[in-house]
């Protein structure tokens, strides 16, 4: 009932050269490139024992993007997708009895 409005975002990038989507959920109406790269890089290497892998916290988005380059994530595009009815709202022509 409290809960903070979810937005999904799509991702579809390039991991070595394969085309790949991802589907996000974020409390934040906009996710940039830069945010979508850092996420990226967590879930590809996210249990790496080497934390090189991973860019600094306050690392600009050049930075990132770089860093996502180097362990093969390109070509980011981030899309946001909308929802058409909330939680709860299916009209009843569309629900089981």
């Amino acid at each position: 009932m409290f809960d903070k409005p979810t937005h999904t975002f799509e991702l579809n990038y390039l991991f070595q050269n394969e085309p790949r989507n991802h589907l996000v959920d974020s409390e934040h109406e906009r996710m940039s490139q830069a945010s979508a790269a850092r996420h990226l890089i967590e879930l590809h290497n996210g249990d790496a024992e080497n934390s090189l892998v991973m860019p600094e916290a306050g690392a600009d988005e050049g930075k990132i993007l770089e860093q996502a380059e180097v362990i093969g994530i390109t070509d980011i595009g981030v899309s946001k997708l909308v929802h058409e009815h909330e939680p709860g709202t299916t009209p009843g022509h569309h629900q089981q009895p």
